[in-house]
């Protein structure tokens, strides 16, 4: 035998499908795109490879809206809830800002999961773009909320990378 030490093979650990952080890579994630009318939801699979517009919500009260998001992260096993936030090109808050970071202080206070913002500007337009012409507004909505959700799984993958 030669001079040569050798050591035991170690296999490399799995790599997720999406180049994301480990937590996140194992948790689905719901997307809230809010409106005054309605608010869009998306999610995506464990590994975030996969992101899916889900369904509308007419909303009414912010109690019930919350509710049905909060039943819908039980059903979904959500373990993660992202709001949009919409800002300018500059980087300034919208108006209607103010109005969604209430809306998701009402869901923090409730959700088991943590609530977290990200930005969203022109996912609507995203959204309409990917849609065919004369599409709906609720599958607009919907869409919105699945183009936040890929933008952010893509940004939190290149922090990663």
């Amino acid at each position: 035998m030669s001079g040569r030490h050798s050591s035991p093979l170690r296999p490399l650990p799995p790599r997720p499908l999406c180049p994301l952080s480990f937590t996140l890579s194992r948790v689905r994630i719901l997307a809230v795109d809010f409106g005054e009318k309605r608010i869009g939801l998306a999610t995506c699979d464990a590994t975030g490879s996969l992101v899916t517009p889900r369904r509308t919500l007419l909303r009414g009260a912010d109690v019930r809206a919350v509710d049905e998001i909060l039943r819908f992260c039980g059903e979904e096993q959500i373990g993660l809830i992202l709001v949009g936030l919409p800002r300018s090109p500059e980087g300034v808050e919208s108006p209607f800002a103010a109005r969604i970071r209430s809306f998701a202080a009402k869901l923090a206070g409730r959700a088991p999961v943590p609530v977290r913002f990200h930005e969203e500007t022109l996912t609507s337009d995203e959204a309409a773009r990917r849609l065919p012409p004369g599409a709906r507004r609720e599958e607009i909505d919907r869409m919105a909320a699945a183009v936040l959700l890929e933008d952010y799984l893509q940004r939190e993958s290149g922090k990663t990378a």
